[in-house]
């Protein structure tokens, strides 16, 4: 079944205007047809049953009866310092399908990426959302440095730095975990310092050196699995 995410209100028996970019989706490339079933969600009033309707150039979504009650995964944060973009893409699919709820990204000194698309990155998450049936859609902040993103966390969640030389790997989050992970070339000296300053947990996956994105990845399963 076809899921498409939608920023509307969600209640029965109204139309909801799609994207010029989901009505072609549906309309040409799923090829379907008027009154085809879609389901749709908007991360607040569930998941809903809905009927394809076209007026003209326009596409919308009648929508018909809840078939899922709105459900939300508890928190996990992920900061991630930022790197090239098809390797980011990934890490926002990805860590959408492992459940994390807030993403902080980092201009970090080494990064490679200094800009940052916010649209883009929600447009990814949304569509990963929409593919492994999740009704939340994770929160992504805009990039900012790791100073700053540490200042916004620290009061209330486990500052976790992934770090290749970590000392520990205990699961023993009291808070909610925000998990630091530096970029290609690693964190500079100066943000090291911050990071010895502040983290709550030098936490390491293993004795191999992994890839920013493999790490985020990595970190994330293993929470996952190990909170369960």
């Amino acid at each position: 079944m076809i899921r498409l995410y939608v920023k509307d209100d969600l209640k029965k028996d109204i139309l909801v205007e799609l994207s010029v970019f989901q009505a072609h989706y549906l309309c040409h490339v799923m090829r379907q047809k008027e009154g085809a079933e879609i389901y749709c969600f908007n991360s607040r009033d569930g998941e809903w049953s809905a009927h394809l309707k076209c007026v003209k150039k326009k596409a919308f979504l009648n929508i018909q009866k809840q078939i899922k009650k709105q459900t939300n995964l508890s928190e996990c944060i992920l900061c991630p310092a930022l790197i090239k973009k098809e390797a980011m893409d990934f890490v926002w699919q990805k860590a959408t399908e492992l459940g994390v709820t807030q993403i902080y990204p980092i201009i970090a000194e080494r990064s490679v990426v200094h800009k940052f698309n916010l649209d883009h990155a929600m447009s990814v998450v949304c569509e990963a959302c929409e593919q492994c049936e999740r009704m939340d859609v994770p929160q992504i902040m805009p990039a900012d440095t790791l100073e700053n993103v540490i200042k916004k966390l620290k009061d209330k969640n486990s500052i976790i730095w992934m770090s290749e030389r970590g000392k520990t790997s205990d699961f023993d989050f009291e808070r909610v975990p925000a998990f630091f992970v530096g970029p290609e070339g690693g964190w500079s000296e100066k943000e090291q310092q911050i990071l010895k300053q502040n983290a709550d947990f030098e936490w390491h996956l293993g004795q191999t050196i992994l890839r920013a994105e493999t790490a985020s990845l990595s970190a994330l399963a293993v929470y996952q699995a190990k909170k369960k």
